[in-house]
C-alpha cells in the first residue's frame, strides 16, 4: 500500500531542498494527493534504496520517490549522488549545477598545512579536496557520504561527561569512569564480583550510560566526522557543531571532563582503574589534528584553541607523573606504543618538542624489545586475536615514527644489530594483509582489515616497496566507493 501525504508536506519537502525532476511545476498545481511509494533504487546491480523510503537530504528526511500523474520524481541531488555527480543550486542564477562545474576551485579557502598537523596526512586530503572540487566523480561519492555522515552527526548530543549514572570513586562526576573491556561478570558469586577476564570478547556493559566510554567515542567520532566535513565543503554549519562538541566535553566548565584518568577500565570487585584505561583516550589523540582544521573556521576561536592546548598540556602531565601513567609507559606491548604515541603528540600539540623528541628517541628500546629479528611481535601473536593486536601495534608504532619526525628522530630507518627494525616488522605482516599467505597464528575471530590501510598506506610512502603499495591499494580496493578512507588515505605513485 501506498502512503499519502499532503500536496503542502511534499511542496514544504521540496522548498526544503530536495530538487525534484521536473518539481518546480507541482507548486504551480491545484492541491492534490500525492502518492509516495518505497520503490528499490537499483544502481549496477546495487540496491542503494534508502532506509525506510526517506532520503537525508543535507539534514532533511524527504521523500526519496514519489509518483504524480503517472511520472515519477526522484531528488536530483540523491541522483547525482548515486552516479558520483555533485549537486548544486545556484540561487542568483536559479540554476541546477551538476558535475564538474558545481565548485569553482578557486575558492577554495581552507587548505591544510602539514607542518601543523600530527596525524593526517595533509598532502593526501588537500589532493582529495583538489580532486573533489575538480568534480572527480570517484571522490565525490566519498565526500557526499562523508556529509551525510555530518549530517546525522549533528543530530547527536552534544555528549557530557555528566551524562553517566555511575559516580567515579572520587565522588567527581566530571572524572572519567569506564569497566575492562574483556572482563565479565563472575558467575560464580551473587553480585558478579570479582570480574574474569575473557580475551578478545567485549562485554556489552562497556557501552551502556553507566560509564563514559560510549559518549566519548561519539564526542571524538562526531568532531572528527565534522571537522573533515567542513574541510572538504567548507560548510561552516559543520564547523559549529563540531566546535560546539568539543567545547562541552574538554572546556566548558559545566561540562568538561578533568584531564586525568583514573578510573578508566576498572574490574569490579578488583580495582577502581587500572593503566590499560589509557588506551581509551586515543579519543583525544584523534581529536588533535580535527581541531587545528576548526582553528581556520570562524566558531573555534584562538582563545578556545589556546584552552584546549592547555587542556592537552595538563592531561599529558597526568600521563607523564601520575602511577596509572607510569603503569602504562612501562606496558611491553602496544599499550607501551599507544603511550608513546599519546604522549609525543600531546607534546607537540601544547608545544612542548622536546618531550615529544624524549619519546621518540626511547621508542627505540621499545623496537628492539617487542620486535623479532623475523619482524614477528610475540607479545601481540600471544593474543586471542593476534592478527588485530600486531597490526594495531604496527599502527602505534608508525604513529611515534611519524612525530618522531617531526622532531628529529629517525625512527623509520632505525634498526639494531640484529636486524629489528619497524620495516621489518612490516615485512612480516605484509603478505598476511594482501592474503598472500594465511594467517598462522591464534584468531578468535574474523578480522576487519580496514584497521590496517593507516599502516601499510603510510609504509608505501615512507619505503616505496612495491609490496606495500600492492597490500594498500588491495586494502583500499576492498572498500564502496563511498568510504571515507579514500579521503584519508592515499596510495603514491609508484617510483620509476
Amino acid at each position: 500500500m501506498s502512503k499519502k501525504y499532503s500536496f503542502k508536506h511534499v511542496a514544504v519537502s521540496f522548498l526544503c531542498g530536495s530538487l525534484f525532476f521536473s518539481g518546480i511545476g507541482l507548486a504551480a498545481t491545484n492541491p492534490a494527493d500525492i502518492s509516495l511509494q518505497k520503490l528499490k533504487l537499483i544502481v549496477n546491480g546495487v540496491n542503494k534504496s534508502a532506509p525506510e523510503g526517506l532520503y537525508n537530504n543535507q539534514g532533511d528526511l524527504v521523500p526519496e520517490t514519489l509518483m504524480y500523474q503517472n511520472t515519477t520524481y526522484v531528488p536530483i541531488r540523491l541522483i547525482g549522488e548515486l552516479l558520483g555527480k555533485s549537486v548544486e543550486w545556484k540561487s542568483d542564477s536559479r540554476s541546477i549545477m551538476i558535475g564538474s562545474n558545481t565548485v569553482d576551485p578557486s575558492k577554495n579557502k581552507v587548505v591544510l598545512d602539514a607542518s601543523k598537523l600530527l596525524t593526517l596526512d595533509a598532502d593526501t586530503l588537500n589532493e582529495a579536496k583538489r580532486k573533489y572540487l575538480a568534480g572527480d566523480s570517484f571522490i565525490t561519492q566519498s565526500v557526499n557520504q562523508l556529509k551525510k555522515d555530518a549530517d546525522l552527526a549533528m543530530q547527536k548530543g552534544p555528549f557530557s561527561i555528566l551524562d553517566k549514572t555511575t559516580v567515579a570513586p572520587s565522588g567527581d562526576k566530571h572524572d572519567y569512569v569506564s569497566i575492562g573491556v574483556y572482563w565479565w561478570p563472575n558467575p560464580d558469586t551473587p553480585d558478579g564480583k570479582p570480574y574474569i577476564q575473557k580475551d578478545g570478547q567485549q562485554n556489552p556493559e562497556i557501552n551502556t550510560n553507566k560509564f563514559d566510554r560510549d559518549n566519548f567515542g561519539k564526542t571524538s567520532s562526531g568532531i572528527r566526522t565534522l571537522s573533515l566535513a567542513y574541510f572538504y565543503t567548507e560548510n561552516e554549519a559543520y564547523a559549529e557543531y563540531a566546535a560546539k562538541l568539543l567545547k562541552v566535553w574538554y572546556l566548558d566548565a559545566a561540562t568538561r571532563m578533568n584531564p586525568s584518568l583514573n578510573y578508566g577500565q576498572s574490574v569490579p570487585g578488583v580495582n577502581e582503574g587500572r593503566a590499560a584505561g589509557i588506551i581509551e583516550t586515543l579519543n583525544i589523540f584523534n581529536t588533535l589534528d580535527p581541531a587545528t582544521i576548526l582553528k581556520g573556521s570562524n566558531y573555534l576561536s584562538d582563545q578556545d584553541f589556546n584552552k584546549f592546548k592547555e587542556w592537552i598540556g595538563d592531561y599529558m602531565k597526568w600521563l607523564m607523573e601520575s602511577p596509572i601513567g607510569n603503569d602504562e609507559k612501562n606496558a611491553t606491548n602496544n599499550h607501551g606504543n599507544w603511550y608513546d604515541a599519546q604522549v609525543a603528540a600531546y607534546a607537540l600539540f601544547s608545544g612542548k618538542p622536546d618531550i615529544a623528541k624524549k619519546v621518540a628517541e626511547e621508542s627505540k628500546k621499545r623496537i628492539a624489545a617487542q620486535i623479532e629479528p623475523d619482524g614477528s611481535m610475540p607479545r601481540e601473536l600471544s593474543r586471542t586475536r593476534s592478527l588485530h593486536y600486531s597490526t594495531y601495534n604496527m599502527d602505534a608504532l608508525t604513529q611515534v615514527a611519524r612525530l618522531g619526525s617531526k622532531v628529529g628522530v629517525d625512527l623509520w630507518n632505525y634498526k639494531t644489530a640484529d636486524g629489528r627494525s619497524i620495516l621489518k616488522a612490516l615485512e612480516f605482516l605484509s603478505p598476511y594483509i594482501s592474503k598472500q599467505k594465511a594467517w598462522e597464528f591464534e584468531q578468535i575471530k574474523a578480522e576487519n582489515l580496514s584497521s590496517a590501510i593507516p599502516v601499510m598506506t603510510t609504509a608505501a610512502k615512507i619505503y616505496g616497496k612495491q609490496e606495500f603499495r600492492t597490500a594498500a591499494e588491495q586494502l583500499l580496493k576492498e572498500k564502496d566507493a563511498t568510504a571515507r578512507e579514500h579521503l584519508l588515505y592515499g596510495v603514491p605513485m609508484s617510483l620509476k
